[in-house]
């Protein structure tokens, strides 16, 4: 099974109900969707109703954000934790068998002494393993991945704590045993911040192409310099707008290796080559980009 075109209607900008989602990203051509599984169940959408509608229109399941606050409060956590069953169920029956995460790209505090900072660091290592461990032994029992995002954009970063995760070579220190413990744990490629951390293609695919569960890509803004430091998270391009960010040879290479997911393409909402264009217009444009960038052999 080949990799797939994927689209994802928050990622844009847009705010569609599950069943415009489908019927935009079927009409543009897309071969999956992303599903916000949280809203459409407390919307009372019917996920049986709608996956029939997925298959009329030959649309597949692609990924689904994570319905849980891990980051905050213990209560919060634990009441979205036994949630998670529920929603996993309902994403099972709309073909979502994928979701992701961002990581902490800092610590949340920045201790004055040198003990103070070693024993805070691990801290929010074992903060890390314990939440997001829970979560990928809940999503396993349901046949689900979940993959880790790391946040490569350096101005994310506020410095009020310490250097966290800010590239994917740190993924396998911080996680360490986790990764052999849960095979359903992986990471979420995203190009753009792949580029924005200085990070390889192979950087990707240092766990093996079968721990890469969810692939984002966008490209910096067409007038925009190359330079890592001068990047901001929320200032995208569509896929291949600028050029900077080589979406195709990422493509290539996963499609090379097996990738066999979902590519969603993210160019957020201030994407200025999308303002201004109606609901249609926006869905097509974004197909058209993805479509660009895509490899000729990747099906």
């Amino acid at each position: 099974m080949a990799m797939y075109t994927s689209f994802n209607a928050r990622a844009v900008g847009r705010n569609f109900s599950a069943r415009e989602t489908i019927e935009h990203a079927a009409a543009a051509g897309f071969g999956g969707v992303d599903l916000l599984v949280r809203d459409l169940v407390e919307a009372g959408d019917d996920p049986k109703s709608l996956r029939r509608r997925m298959d009329e229109l030959g649309v597949r399941g692609g990924a689904w954000p994570l319905p849980v606050d891990w980051r905050g409060e213990a209560d919060r956590f634990a009441r979205d934790l036994e949630r998670l069953p529920g929603l996993a169920e309902a994403a099972t029956i709309l073909g979502l068998t994928r979701t992701g995460t961002w990581v902490l790209p800092e610590t949340p505090e920045r201790p004055a002494t040198e003990a103070g900072r070693a024993a805070h660091f691990e801290a929010t290592v074992a903060f890390h393993r314990e939440r997001l461990g829970a979560i990928a032994r809940t999503l396993a029992g349901f046949g689900h991945r979940l993959g880790l995002e790391v946040i490569g954009v350096a101005s994310s970063r506020s410095g009020r704590g310490m250097p966290f995760v800010t590239s994917l070579a740190d993924l396998g220190r911080v996680f360490g045993a986790l990764w052999a413990e849960l095979p359903n744990l992986g990471i979420l490629l995203d190009g753009f911040h792949l580029y924005a951390a200085g990070e390889t293609i192979e950087a990707g695919l240092a766990w093996g192409v079968n721990r890469v569960v969810w692939v984002h890509v966008a490209d910096l803004p067409a007038s925009a310099t190359s330079d890592r430091a001068a990047i901001l998270d929320h200032q995208r391009g569509l896929p291949g707008e600028n050029g900077t960010i080589d979406s195709r040879s990422l493509l290539r290479r996963l499609a090379k290796a097996g990738y066999d997911g979902p590519v969603t393409a993210e160019p957020m909402g201030g994407c200025a080559s999308l303002g201004g264009l109606s609901n249609e217009a926006t869905v097509r444009n974004v197909a058209a980009a993805l479509h660009s960038v895509w490899p000729d052999d990747a099906g």
